[in-house]
């Protein structure tokens, strides 16, 4: 006699249309990023998007699955696409094929495949990467300073664009044209809060109390300080996106921005800002707003319970703040994410989801008295 499965529902959309939306969350942020640091993340998109399919093709040739079938779920161009803004733009091209191939063969693929894996393989291939090259993985462009006019006022320009093509691809130095000089110290910096060590004055609202030029003209100047609070800020409008389109829930991206903004909110002292930061610093500055809407919400690297979300988030902005101030990363929004993704199946154990028709001490069910 066949056996019988038990009725289950099912969600509206399929898991290819989610991670379409997700994909197209990110566009703001990718488009304030090319906009201030030029094609370099463009480039580093298109490398790590074609590792991940070669990737994800070879391991379904290995296991003897369907290619199309598993090509087409989306879930390893979101991978790509997340870790792609990990990576500084200009990056050499082997820096991206290499994180990603970590991160779909060892982040995704040893635990089982799509919705088996323990840590969330971005962050997986990230952290890989931050270990294995600590300096080409801090070593950022510099949109306005050490470039010539031309180029500070449009990164954007041929000139612009031939100078990432040769950081990225070394060996096209001879072949291509352009202003390129030996030596990658001239080309490159720290992110803001390396550089700055959380000092760094806010520029968006610098340029607001600035009387003296336009807000909009000073606010997106291609300047590092300014372009990183756009690019959080369109990860904050993809968010809220997510928010909307009911892809993700708010417990998780509400916990990790109220812990870490409480933290950095009681520990801040407007005379010690080099070491402590100010809370805008901590939530504008660095890659808070796609730790918090879009990575630390993996559905599979995630708790399931509402409470154990809330507890999963607060875990992960307490590690982000604590890892900024005391660690020897000050980017730690990966470190943090693979130390939550550790803890959420104990978290989902000790804070379950309330089973319907059971008591549980947490949720005790009331009882009709009898006449």
């Amino acid at each position: 006699m066949p056996a019988i499965s038990s009725p289950f529902l099912c969600g509206a959309r399929s898991v290819a249309q989610i991670m379409q939306l997700v994909l197209l969350a990110c566009l703001p942020a990718l488009a304030f990023s090319t906009w201030f640091f030029g094609i370099g993340l463009l480039l580093n998109l298109i490398l790590a998007s074609l590792t991940a399919l070669l990737m994800e093709s070879l391991v379904c040739l290995l296991r003897a699955r369907s290619i199309t079938f598993t090509l087409s779920d989306y879930s390893v161009l979101v991978t790509a696409m997340l870790l792609s803004f990990a990576i500084p733009h200009g990056a050499p091209w082997w820096i991206p094929v290499s994180g990603t191939a970590f991160a779909v063969l060892i982040g995704k693929h040893v635990y089982g495949g799509l919705g088996y894996n323990l840590f969330n393989p971005a962050m997986v291939g990230y952290v890989a990467l931050l270990v294995s090259f600590p300096l080409e993985m801090t070593a950022w462009h510099i949109p306005s300073a050490a470039r010539t006019a031309a180029e500070q006022a449009a990164p954007l320009s041929l000139e612009g664009m031939l100078i990432t093509l040769q950081l990225s691809f070394p060996f096209l130095q001879d072949s291509i044209g352009g202003n390129m000089t030996t030596g990658a110290d001239g080309f490159a910096m720290a992110t803001p809060l390396i550089e700055y060590k959380f000092a760094a004055p806010s520029a968006i609202h610098r340029a607001w109390m600035d009387n003296t030029s336009p807000f909009l003209r000073t606010a997106f100047a291609r300047s590092a300080e300014t372009g990183w609070e756009w690019i959080n800020l369109g990860f904050f409008a993809g968010g809220l996106f997510l928010l909307w389109q009911r892809i993700i829930s708010w417990h998780i991206p509400v916990a990790v921005l109220g812990s870490l903004g409480i933290l950095s909110w009681l520990f801040y002292q407007p005379g010690s800002e080099a070491v402590y930061g100010s809370p805008y610093l901590h939530l504008f500055i660095s890659a808070t707003m796609i730790g918090a809407f879009f990575i630390a919400t993996d559905p599979v690297t995630a708790p399931a319970s509402p409470r154990a979300r809330l507890a999963y988030g607060c875990l992960i902005g307490i590690a982000i703040y604590t890892l900024r101030i005391r660690g020897n990363y000050l980017d730690s929004v990966g470190f943090a994410i693979l130390l939550g993704n550790l803890f959420a199946p104990g978290l989902d154990r000790l804070l379950p989801t309330r089973v319907y028709g059971k008591s549980s001490k947490w949720f005790p069910l009331r009882r009709r008295s009898t006449p």
